[in-house]
């Protein structure tokens, strides 16, 4: 997903474009604002960020992003200097190192503030907090939503993406857009319904599948993130073998090591289907395979399945 992409540009957290030149950068983000527009390009920021530090406190995740807006729509506007964006993004990271900064607070921002233009920029953009050990959000009533979307729509859906991205921050990107996407059409069709209760209970059935995913990828994507490839193997092998004591290592060797390569090829990836073809795909969902070992006992799950989380959408 290409709206992706943009935002580790816009928030100079990849080196790599840096490298490629400030030009690139500007041009880059530029380009991308005036496609999105500015609404789902902030709407993006939101989710980015949130990811990005998952123990930033509402406030300082919206002040960082009415900067990182503020930045894109001053500095892409028609006949604006080249040097807008560079001493835009300056300023944004020499605010970052002031004793009064607004923004998400970090133990490495005071390192990184030794240091002085590119190299400043760079360490910065590196920073994020780990994880949420448990996801924090929990989803209201359906009369509390709407209660809370009819009084504000905006200020709702802006605290409803902080709270699940910084909640779910391991999910694959493009696994949060979709969710937060659907749920806030979900919101705004049966807030407004005749029937809200029916319009609700047809709604979260129709986005079940997109809701698992989301809690099942944030799961295993923080395993892999944590402990790697390997021990992720390893660790599936174990899982499966509990499972089916009946199947033998050689057939279920394979579908773990095929579950691990789903996950590092889709927990960092902005194509925005990814997981969802993955794990559908012969060879690379367990679940499908471990059915012909199940000896008719209906037990098996995918491993992560069944484990009592918090509610997702």
């Amino acid at each position: 997903m290409r709206a992706a992409v943009t935002l580790l540009l816009l928030l100079l957290a990849t080196a790599r474009a840096e490298h490629r030149g400030r030009a690139y950068v500007r041009d880059k983000v530029c380009q991308e604002f005036k496609t999105l527009g500015k609404d789902q390009f902030r709407t993006l920021t939101i989710i980015a960020n949130s990811r990005k530090y998952s123990n930033a406190t509402f406030e300082e995740i919206n002040h960082l992003v009415h900067e990182i807006v503020s930045l894109a729509e001053t500095c892409c506007a028609e006949g604006t200097d080249p040097s807008c964006y560079d001493a835009g993004s300056s300023a944004l990271s020499a605010k970052s190192c002031s004793s009064q900064s607004p923004f998400p607070a970090h133990p490495g921002t005071a390192e990184c503030c030794t240091h002085e233009g590119l190299e400043r920029k760079l360490c910065l953009a590196a920073l994020q907090h780990p994880p949420q050990p448990v996801p924090k959000y929990l989803q209201p009533s359906n009369e509390e939503i709407c209660q809370a979307f009819k009084k504000d729509p905006k200020d709702f859906a802006d605290r409803f993406l902080y709270e699940y991205a910084s909640s779910y921050s391991q999910a694959p990107l493009p696994v949060l857009l979709g969710s937060t996407r659907t749920f806030l059409s979900m919101v705004s069709t049966c807030c407004i319904s005749p029937t809200p209760t029916v319009c609700f209970l047809k709604e979260k059935l129709e986005r079940k599948n997109l809701s698992l995913l989301t809690l099942m990828s944030n799961r295993v994507c923080s395993r892999f993130m944590a402990y790697g490839k390997d021990k992720v193997t390893f660790s599936y092998l174990a899982m499966l073998a509990q499972k089916t004591p009946g199947a033998s290592f050689e057939d279920l060797f394979p579908l773990a090591e095929d579950a691990a390569e789903v996950f590092s090829q889709c927990c960092d990836s902005v194509a925005e289907d990814c997981m969802q073809k993955k794990v559908g795909e012969p060879g690379a969902n367990p679940k499908t395979h471990l059915q012909s070992h199940s000896r008719g006992t209906g037990s098996e799950s995918y491993p992560g399945e069944g484990v009592a989380g918090p509610p997702v959408l």
